[in-house]
C-alpha cells in the first residue's frame, strides 16, 4: 500500500501535467488570398498538392537527418494545402504581369505545385521542396525547387514565418518568365 500511493500521485500528475497543455493553431502569414485589381491577365488555376504526410493539419519538424516529429499540440488552423495555395497565388501575382493565378478552379490552365517537404529543422533551417507542373498551356516549363532558409529565432511561432518567407522563394523560381 506505501508503494501504491505513491505511484497513483505520480501517475495523476503526470495526466495531469499533460491535459493542461493547449492546442495551439498556426495560419500562414499572406494565405487571405487577394485578386489583384484591375488585372487583364490570363487566368490560371493555382493547385497544391502536399506529399502525404503533410495533409495530417501538424506542424512538421525534423529533428535529426532521418526522423520527422509531428507536432501534436501546434497544428495548421486551417487545411495547409489551401493555404499555400492561397499564399502562392498571392505571391505569383506580385512576379507576374501576364497570369492571372487563383485558387478557384474555373480556368483551362493550370499550375499544379507539388509539396514533398514544408518544415523547420534541428539544423535551425526551415525546408520546402517540390515542383511544378503546367496543364493547358505550352510554352510554359515547370520547375523543381529546393528551399532552405534559416529560422530567425526558436519556437513554431518564428518557423511558420520562416515557411512564409520561403513560399516567396518558391514563387519566384516557379514563376513563368513574362
Amino acid at each position: 500500500m506505501k508503494i501504491l500511493l505513491p505511484l497513483v500521485c505520480a501517475v495523476s500528475l503526470t495526466l495531469g501535467a499533460c491535459a493542461g497543455n493547449p492546442i495551439t493553431y498556426y495560419q500562414l502569414p499572406g494565405s487571405n488570398y487577394q485578386l489583384p485589381a484591375g488585372s487583364q491577365r490570363i487566368p490560371v488555376q493555382l493547385k497544391v498538392v502536399l506529399a502525404e504526410r503533410l495533409n495530417q493539419g501538424n506542424l512538421v519538424y525534423q529533428d535529426s537527418p532521418t526522423t520527422l516529429h509531428f507536432a501534436q499540440q501546434h497544428l495548421w488552423a486551417d487545411d495547409l494545402g489551401d493555404e499555400i495555395s492561397q499564399t502562392l497565388a498571392n505571391e505569383l501575382n506580385k512576379q507576374s504581369i501576364r497570369y492571372l493565378f487563383t485558387p478557384e478552379n474555373k480556368t483551362k490552365t493550370t499550375l499544379t505545385v507539388y509539396i514533398q517537404s514544408f518544415q523547420g529543422s534541428y539544423d535551425g533551417y526551415i525546408y520546402i521542396s517540390g515542383y511544378s507542373s503546367w496543364q493547358g498551356i505550352n510554352n510554359e516549363q515547370g520547375q523543381n525547387f529546393n528551399v532552405r532558409l534559416p529560422q530567425q529565432g526558436n519556437g513554431y511561432n518564428n518557423m511558420v514565418n520562416a515557411l512564409a518567407q520561403g513560399l516567396s522563394n518558391v514563387a519566384k523560381s516557379i514563376a513563368p518568365y513574362n
